[in-house]
């Protein structure tokens, strides 16, 4: 299954949905409906979110699911669980529990973002997400050094010696540069090529 991108996922986060007020003090069911746009495609979901019962903190989605192949519409209506941790000034922090399974075994991941893959909300490992800069590769990234990253690092340079001495940022510039060559070096031998 193809990776999907977090950035044009449709993503419900914990901090946006505090930030909206889903999340005061006390006992408190608040609702509302958060929609997306794509272009001149819109989607929205209904939730709503009960906490400070004692019992059990939970959002509540409800929205239509549109199978893109069939056509096929599914109505969907389930919680996700919420938990707590401590802040360290006062108050809590809330976090989704993942309700998905992978590999036939449940998920219970404790996350700040949850994903649409299919027809239900997930952590960004059971919906196989990924952020772009995870597809960067190719002819720029090298293991772990890319050449926009060497690129800034010269840029930053505003003085290559100080009394004599290459200065930090020249230093961080040619250590960059040189991992960047020895990786080449390394693919190069690896497929044998001679550089």
């Amino acid at each position: 299954m193809a990776r999907q991108h977090a950035e044009t996922s449709h993503a419900l986060k914990i901090f946006w949905l505090r930030k909206q007020g889903y999340f005061p003090q006390g006992y408190n069911m608040k609702w509302g409906t958060v929609t997306w746009t794509n272009g001149e495609h819109e989607s929205s979901i209904s939730i709503s979110v009960m906490v400070g019962s004692g019992i059990r903190d939970y959002i509540h989605l409800h929205y239509t699911h549109t199978n893109r192949w069939s056509g096929e519409k599914s109505d969907m209506d389930y919680n996700i669980n919420l938990v707590t941790t401590p802040c360290r000034y006062g108050g809590v922090r809330y976090w989704f529990i993942c309700p998905l399974t992978k590999n036939e075994s449940y998920c219970g991941r404790r996350i700040g973002v949850l994903y649409l893959c299919g027809k239900y909300y997930g952590c960004r490992h059971c919906c196989n997400v990924a952020y772009n800069s995870q597809f960067e590769g190719g002819n720029f990234r090298v293991g772990s050094i890319c050449e926009p990253d060497v690129e800034k690092a010269y840029k930053d340079i505003k003085r290559e010696y100080y009394n004599g001495k290459p200065t930090r940022r020249h230093k961080r510039y040619l250590r960059l540069r040189e991992k960047m060559n020895r990786s080449w070096m390394r693919a190069g031998a690896k497929f044998g090529m001679n550089f």
